[in-house]
């Protein structure tokens, strides 16, 4: 079941578009707006040009050319789905979400319980480790405490012992959970034993703060070393980051992002004043993980182990990195970091980051390093692997420069990395994102403004057209009028939603697709602000455009001649408004 369009409605009127923003960037007011500087990672500027509208509820950027409302904003710089987005919202603003058919979907519902019972399971896990006086809890605060962890930091991060005789599924009897809940969220194992039994429990958040699973470290012996929840509704390793909760505005603030391998790693930077470092669940790095932390951070670090696994994961990340046009730097540690830090100052780890290398060249000049005195074959499947990594990026300027790197650490010719078909493609790939400037496409734009901003001067022209001197019916558009196929989409929703205000526009599941497109149109329309004649006039310029793309397209000479005496008949129209404008 969909959120229902009243909750999001009456979301959009009670969440303050400035408040939202401020978290993201600062805010200064400039008349009725306030301006900042582009929260957006992909976009680093030096003079503001992100605008918000308390009234409309709106943001655009003038750089980015990227708007929308509140929920956009979240959407984007929390890498949330639409409906995540919402919730989070909601419950910042204590709103009660409907859904389509009255109550919530089962499904949500359920994950509801789920997430409380794991809330549940976290409190008693760790106060079983803090109070209980057995051997196994004593056992397993001496070897917190021995690692170098203090008091506070575990309770902090709420680190827990889930007892080798178990005892949740009694307590969470007692409040009201069944076992088929802790089944659901992953407390349970497939036999009906508590999963994490005999282990020190580490809560793993997700990006709201609620917890959606456990990682844990065996106390003694047997059995893996550590073991996370399995895959549930709510836990999903390669969406998950351990500390981020707790980070993520320390993260927002310093724009950078430490990435470990261990939970103990991210425990001790924290306590040592390093308060932006999250662990991987495993070691993987996704470009799941990267795309959300480039929504805090400027600058990403991976701090992994130098072995066959670590030494896998960095070039992972480094290609999903490449792929999402985000610097990536490893630096590298004689020891894990939080037994580095025994001896070592959180200081002292800060002065280390400027010799990060970036994960790119890192990875190409270990690949160097393992071929240099390899057999034919083996260099032959190194070449390969790089070629596959260099095709993987789009930006071209990036792409050169990973070239460079390789030749540099492979010995080989630039070209023997990329072939042709791939400079080719690079040139045109330059060409085509060139900023060229399509009249019929402004047209196109300044029409859809019209209808957004100043709907009370052509909303009569939208229902039943203007008459033009000569033409044998009333002049109207449709969709094939316009430049793209997003103008021409957005056109058609707009004509059945007349009279609509813009604020309320967004909240309708069909626009919400075209959030940026509409702030920007909605600037665009401030500063028309047309008399009739002038709106008129801008509908007649498209009307000419548009026929002039038709006459280029056809090769049917009548056709031609058709569109010909229309476009004579348009401008003539265009002209007599002229004329009584001045």
């Amino acid at each position: 079941m969909r959120i229902a369009r009243q909750s999001i409605e009456e979301l959009r009127e009670t969440a303050d578009i400035v408040e939202v923003a401020s978290e993201f960037t600062a805010l200064r007011r400039q008349g009725t707006r306030f301006v900042g500087l582009c929260p957006y990672p992909d976009h680093q500027e030096k003079t503001p040009s992100f605008s918000v509208s308390p009234e409309k509820g709106f943001y655009y950027c003038f750089g980015c050319s990227r708007g929308g409302d509140a929920i956009k904003l979240v959407e984007d710089l929390k890498s949330l789905p639409f409906a995540e987005a919402v919730a989070h919202l909601a419950e910042r603003y204590n709103i009660e979400l409907r859904f389509e058919g009255g109550a919530p979907p089962e499904k949500t519902s359920r994950r509801r319980e789920i997430h409380k019972a794991l809330a549940a399971a976290a409190v008693y896990y760790h106060r079983v480790l803090m109070r209980s006086k057995s051997q196994e809890a004593e056992r397993a605060r001496r070897y917190l405490l021995g690692r170098g962890l203090n008091v506070s930091t575990i309770g902090e991060f709420r680190v827990g012992l889930a007892p080798s005789g178990g005892g949740f599924v009694g307590t969470a009897a007692r409040l009201g959970f069944g076992r088929g809940v802790l089944e659901a969220a992953g407390l349970l194992s497939r036999g009906g034993r508590e999963r994490f039994s005999g282990r020190i429990t580490f809560p793993i958040s997700d990006r709201r703060g609620r917890i959606a699973g456990f990682g844990a470290r065996v106390l003694g012996e047997g059995g893996p070393k550590y073991l996370n929840s399995p895959e549930t509704e709510v836990f999903d390793k390669r969406n998950l980051l351990y500390g981020f909760p707790q980070v993520m505005e320390a993260m927002r603030r310093e724009r950078v992002a430490l990435v470990v391998e261990g939970y103990t790693d991210v425990l001790m930077l924290y306590q040592s004043g390093v308060r932006n470092a999250v662990a991987t669940l495993g070691t993987s790095i996704t470009a799941s993980h990267l795309r959300l932390l480039s929504g805090y951070a400027d600058e990403i670090y991976i701090l992994f182990d130098p072995d066959a696994a670590g030494e896998k994961a960095v070039e992972r990340a480094a290609a999903a990195a490449a792929e999402l046009k985000l610097g990536l730097k490893v630096l590298r540690l004689p020891e894990d970091p939080a037994d580095w830090l025994r001896g070592h100052t959180g200081e002292e780890f800060l002065e280390l980051l400027p010799g990060a290398e970036s994960a790119l060249s890192y990875v190409l000049r270990r690949k160097a390093e393992r071929v240099r005195l390899a057999d034919t074959a083996e260099r032959a499947r190194a070449l390969e692997e790089v070629r596959a990594l260099l095709q993987k990026i789009e930006d071209p300027v990036f792409r050169h420069d990973a070239q460079r790197l390789a030749s540099e650490a492979l010995g080989v010719a630039p070209h023997v990395l990329v072939p042709d078909r791939g400079r080719g493609e690079e040139r045109r790939r330059s060409v085509s994102t060139a900023e060229l400037r399509d009249p019929h496409e402004e047209a196109g734009r300044d029409v859809l403004a019209l209808m957004l901003v100043r709907q009370d001067l052509v909303s009569d022209f939208l229902r039943e057209g203007f008459p033009v001197a000569g033409l044998d019916a009333p002049l109207r558009f449709d969709a094939e009028d316009f430049a793209t196929a997003r103008q021409a989409r957005l056109f058609e929703l707009l004509q059945h939603r007349v009279g609509i205000a813009v604020d309320h526009l967004l909240s309708d599941e069909e626009l919400r697709p075209f959030a940026d497109l509409l702030a920007a149109l909605v600037e665009t329309g401030e500063r028309l602000r047309p008399s009739t004649t002038a709106a008129r006039e801008i509908c007649l310029r498209l009307a000419i455009l548009s026929r002039q793309r038709r006459k280029r397209q056809t090769t049917d000479i009548s056709r031609k001649e058709a569109l010909q005496s229309e476009i004579r008949l348009l401008r003539e129209a265009q002209r007599t408004l002229a004329s009584r404008e001045a």
